[in-house]
């Protein structure tokens, strides 16, 4: 059912980033390209979510949780490869002739020392911390530094909350609306989006997925009667997914505002990460129906290649609006429908199909790799003991 909401989270991403580029108008859905960067905090909450779910799951069983050794060492096999091997082709694309003026390449290093600086801080995932690197390289990697710093402190803030989960739930909360109200009144100007952009400013999704982890295993093995609503829970998603649909046009009505985007989040973040904690609650514990509607087969493939697609995707998009010998029409010219058209599905098939072979041929080998030693460690314990 996640991978569903999975993606849902990369094609509101995708969309986003795409209309940016081609600027494709689609009429009365333009909410979801205008709003599509929300996407992000979804794939926040999954995160925090598929991360505790398993402790949660131990601590209701009293049974030892997951060793913290595999965790950091999946981790490291899922995102290093994926990541490194992105930076090194944005590298090699900006090293072309013309690439800052054609796709708006993100980086400008007067020298060889400040570019290693830049690359070591992506490589550590501290780049989200500077200004100078939050954005640079490669725009959309400034959620991983986000993910990372997340990993880093997840091992204290489970055990906070597998012993008092409303209240852990309610300080990370409280931690969030501080910290986004504090940068709307201090420090907008001249790096609003970096300011704002930290891991503090996102504790609030983070702290739903956890949440949401535990409410999710409480109520099956605590309130098995509850759970069993199927018919209430699918009621409370619609509802979650129509308040969604709700945020998301609010926040295109103030599309015209000076910092809407970041305005909005300050206002409205919190109400965001209750819906999408109802809707995913609700879609787990939903109809079946609800769910393979939500866990659909494209959205489950989208969400197995979803990392590499999000990896990719906005260096593609911009790079394919750069071909020359797209056939459009002539005289067609940027923004012109036609030319989006042919630039969208363009951008759309190269990005799926590096994302697929970058998934196949890499990712998912060195996850299997991993699960499959992991495995023949432990049946060698067991046949030691």
């Amino acid at each position: 059912m996640l991978d569903g909401l999975r993606g849902l989270a990369i094609v509101l991403v995708l969309w986003y980033h795409l209309w940016q580029v081609s600027w494709l108008d689609p009429g009365p859905l333009i909410f979801i390209p205008i709003a599509g960067f929300l996407g992000v905090e979804l794939f926040f909450f999954l995160s925090a979510f598929c991360l505790s779910y398993p402790y949660v799951r131990a601590y209701f069983a009293e049974r030892e949780p997951p060793a913290l050794g595999h965790f950091a060492y999946r981790r490291f096999i899922k995102i290093m490869p994926s990541y490194v091997l992105s930076i090194l082709a944005v590298l090699v694309l900006a090293a072309l002739p013309g690439a800052k003026e054609s796709w708006g390449a993100n980086i400008d290093w007067p020298n060889v020392q400040t570019a290693l600086l830049d690359v070591g801080a992506h490589l550590a995932f501290v780049h989200t911390f500077f200004s100078e690197t939050y954005a640079s390289i490669n725009g959309p990697l400034w959620t991983l530094g986000i993910e990372i710093q997340y990993y880093v402190i997840f091992p204290l803030l489970i055990v906070m909350l597998l012993r008092a989960p409303l209240s852990v739930a309610g300080a990370m909360t409280g931690v969030a609306i501080i910290y986004r109200m504090r940068i709307g009144q201090c420090c907008r100007a001249p790096v609003f989006d970096h300011n704002l952009g930290q891991l503090l400013g996102f504790f609030d999704f983070f702290a739903a997925g956890m949440l949401c982890a535990f409410v999710y295993v409480w109520l099956h093995e605590r309130r098995p009667r509850w759970a069993e609503q199927r018919w209430m829970w699918a009621l409370l998603a619609l509802g979650a997914f129509v308040w969604i649909g709700l945020l998301f046009a609010n926040l295109t009505s103030k599309r015209w505002e000076y910092e809407f985007a970041n305005w909005w989040l300050i206002r409205n973040g919190t109400f965001y990460a209750v819906a999408i904690f109802i809707a995913a609650l609700g879609s787990l514990l939903a109809l079946p129906a609800w769910r393979r509607l939500v866990a659909n087969p494209i959205l489950v493939f989208l969400s197995v290649i979803s990392y590499n697609l999000y990896l990719w995707h906005q260096v593609v998009f911009r790079w394919v609006a750069t071909w020359p010998f797209i056939p459009h029409p002539p005289g067609v010219t940027r923004g012109n429908p036609e030319w989006a058209w042919i630039t969208t599905v363009c951008g759309l098939i190269v990005v799926a199909a590096i994302a697929t072979l970058v998934t196949y041929a890499v990712e998912r080998p060195l996850l299997r790799t991993d699960s499959e030693t992991f495995l023949f460690r432990r049946a060698a314990l067991r046949r030691q003991e």
